[in-house]
């Protein structure tokens, strides 16, 4: 039985990072897997920070007032941390029942359960619900945040679209 090795690569991968000689540039392939990573990034930060403003606008603009109570709080667990958002109960005008968990978070010491309050939600979809109070505030800072970032992406990956200068020869 025959044993046949490869013979040894003649030209070894040059030394540095990603394959690339010291100094040199990135390759095309590189550079547009470069360029698809910040951009992807750029769409995620911008559709998270999109959404996030909608759902603030589309209370602020079409929301209907009503008077809530609150029934429980349901918990997020994180690793070091929980979050608790209401559930409210509120009647439409109409007289249908609702259900809905709020989409901002509260302390149950400062809204306990039982407490009535004003909220805010969008008649289209009634589980967008919020406290009056929240809508009146702002959409805060998490959607500012989250577009700078998405600019700063869409900034980043707009590098790799420089084409490379020819280099001189001496």
């Amino acid at each position: 039985m025959a044993v046949t090795v490869p013979a040894p690569n003649p030209h070894p991968a040059p030394a540095g990072r990603g394959g690339h000689a010291r100094g040199a540039p990135p390759s095309r392939t590189s550079r547009w897997i470069y360029l698809a990573f910040f951009a992807g990034l750029g769409v995620l930060f911008a559709w998270h920070a999109w959404s996030q403003a909608d759902a603030y606008w589309a209370l602020d603009t079409h929301g209907q007032r009503a008077e809530a109570v609150i029934l429980r709080y349901e918990e997020v667990r994180g690793r070091r941390s929980t979050t608790r958002y209401p559930v409210f109960q509120f009647a439409t005008p109409e007289g249908r029942k609702v259900e809905a968990t709020s989409g901002v978070s509260a302390d149950p010491s400062e809204w306990p359960r039982g407490r009535r309050l004003v909220v805010v939600y969008d008649p289209g979809n009634p589980a967008n619900v919020r406290p009056a109070a929240a809508v009146a505030a702002g959409p805060g800072i998490t959607p500012w945040v989250l577009g700078l970032l998405a600019f700063v992406m869409f900034a980043l990956a707009s590098v790799f679209l420089i084409p490379d200068r020819p280099r001189k020869i001496h």
